[in-house]
């Protein structure tokens, strides 16, 4: 079979993301079959890292399908793209569809339209995926400390999660905070490295030049919340339950494996990447260098025990209106494609 096209990264604006709504993706998650010369991937993803580094890695040459990235801010971007079939696979945090199952009008009772089938991250401590962290300005160095600080942070995902998890360790309401909600995890970054907001709770690599400058401290770490913070690709469960797109994601799943295997080897090139096409600062750039040393975790009864920890600890807090079950929300099926 001779190599698929190399990836295309693209944007989609949010009319032409409507626009789209049952347009057709991947032959065999619709009406097709898998394999065809057509058939094609939409993948989201919230930034143009990943896209612009898998192109480079060659993981994705001569798969039976062309894999299209397209690049949508934040997690409410994502899952209307999602939704509306403009893309087949959601880049998101291994939390955000807690809180859209939480805040359905039904829980979600006839099964749930996504599941989370893969998940990733860096597990070295000194790289923390998701943070809570204050300007050093403000002298507040524990989480009741924030109390009365202009806090950062986006809807619909693990930021959000990091935020009302953050603040409760602290003892804190809303009430006790000056709460700031921005469109995306990038805009909070850009508004707490420009000292625009005093606290934030997002991606630790958007505020890590800050942090190692002095300027602001890591009050607290998803991992302190016992947070899993993995980065997950969800699907759509009809193209799941469909033997020609079941095949398709399986593939992407494998060859995302080889990735981050090839990424761990290359850290030379991948630095060059994140500068010459991400744009990013050497300073940065040397931070998501290491902090993209991910690899793909399992999705198990050990990671859902810690989801259905958070929410619970959500329902307490009042985020989501009804006690929720979230196994559906994770497919298990698709570990085997890692190895």
């Amino acid at each position: 079979m001779a190599a698929s096209p190399p990836p295309a990264v693209s944007r989609l604006s949010r009319r032409t993301l409507l626009a789209a709504t049952g347009a057709l993706l991947l032959p065999g998650l619709g009406a097709g079959r898998a394999g065809a010369a057509d058939a094609s991937l939409k993948v989201g993803y919230q930034d143009s890292t990943l896209p612009e580094l898998a192109q480079a890695s060659g993981v994705f040459e001569g798969a039976p399908y062309k894999v299209e990235w397209v690049v949508l801010p934040g997690p409410a971007a994502q899952l209307t793209a999602a939704y509306s079939k403009a893309i087949d696979l959601a880049h998101l945090g291994d939390t955000s569809l807690i809180i859209e199952q939480g805040k359905s009008a039904d829980g979600w009772a006839g099964g749930p339209p996504l599941q989370i089938i893969a998940g990733w991250r860096n597990l070295d401590a000194r790289y923390p995926r998701i943070v809570t962290a204050v300007r050093s300005r403000t002298g507040a160095k524990t989480a009741a400390e924030l109390k009365g600080l202009k806090w950062g942070f986006n809807f619909g995902g693990l930021n959000y999660v990091q935020y009302l998890l953050a603040r409760r360790a602290g003892g804190l309401t809303t009430a006790d905070v000056d709460p700031i909600q921005f469109g995306d995890g990038n805009a909070a970054a850009t508004a707490f490295n420009a000292d625009n907001v005093d606290v934030y709770s997002g991606l630790g690599a958007l505020v890590g030049e800050a942090v190692e400058k002095g300027q602001a401290r890591i009050v607290l770490t998803s991992d302190d919340l016992d947070i899993p913070a993995l980065g997950v690709f969800a699907a759509r469960t009809d193209a799941i339950a469909d033997p020609g797109g079941r095949a398709v994601l399986l593939d992407f799943v494998g060859r995302l494996a080889r990735y981050f295997a090839w990424y761990a080897d290359n850290l030379d090139t991948a630095e060059r990447i994140y500068i010459d096409r991400v744009k990013q600062s050497p300073a940065r750039a040397r931070y998501y260098v290491e902090f993209g040393k991910a690899r793909l975790r399992p999705i198990d009864a050990e990671l859902i025990r810690r989801e259905q920890k958070i929410a619970d600890a959500l329902l307490e807090a009042g985020a989501i209106p009804r006690a929720i079950d979230v196994s559906p929300e994770f497919n298990t099926t698709f570990n085997a494609a890692v190895n």
